[in-house]
């Protein structure tokens, strides 16, 4: 059986951070002037992609300034920030049989740090992290140079995700796509290949 690997999105996949998000985004939101029903649907997108699509026509200082507003404040944020039921021993369990895994977050790397901390979650040395690419999600580029890092072929890569764009990313990268449903529906994950109502079904599914 050929070696696989597992590439795991963070946030609403190994930690619950709703609660940080949302008080974060609606501050900056409030200061900046965005209105919040312009922010909706953008859930695993990265903040700055997230600000650019949000803020047409605004200067690019402005924009970067709002970047560096919002991260500043969800790394800032980190009460209420907790691992998802079953990530701990799912992350631990692939460690000890040598399974390879990494995460592949829109986060920051400052921000990915905090938020594992926080839930108490491994960062892996080899994660892939917004600012270490040069498109985030949904272009397939963080999952392409996941499964790099992981030393595997992408087709030999499950790629584990609770957003839409994360899951487009993933299938364009060419990973095996399953979807935790913490935050999505499977209705609003149409295109993954499995789906999981919790972690521990992961390793069943890929027949491990």
């Amino acid at each position: 059986m050929k070696q696989i690997g597992f590439l795991f999105d963070l946030d609403g996949t190994l930690i619950n951070s709703q609660a940080a998000v949302l008080n974060s985004w609606i501050t900056m939101a409030n200061e900046a002037g965005i209105p919040l029903e312009a922010l909706a649907g953008h859930h695993g997108v990265p903040a700055e992609q997230t600000l650019r699509n949000v803020l047409v026509g605004r200067e690019e200082s402005e924009i970067k300034h709002w970047v560096r507003r919002v991260t500043d404040l969800e790394i800032a944020d980190i009460d209420g920030v907790h691992a998802v039921p079953g990530a701990l021993e799912l992350l631990t369990e692939l460690t000890d049989r040598e399974i390879p895994w990494t995460i592949v977050t829109s986060c920051t790397t400052d921000l990915a740090i905090a938020r594992t901390r926080a839930g108490k979650i491994p960062m892996p040395k080899n994660s892939v992290t917004f600012d270490q690419v040069s498109r985030g999600k949904p272009f397939p580029e963080p999952f392409i140079l996941g499964a790099d890092r992981l030393g595997l072929q992408t087709s030999l890569c499950w790629a584990i995700e609770d957003a839409p764009g994360g899951v487009t990313s993933a299938k364009d990268a060419g990973c095996i796509v399953a979807g935790v449903l913490t935050t999505h529906t499977r209705e609003e994950l149409p295109h993954a290949d499995h789906y999981l109502e919790h972690l521990n079904q992961l390793l069943g599914k890929a027949g491990l």
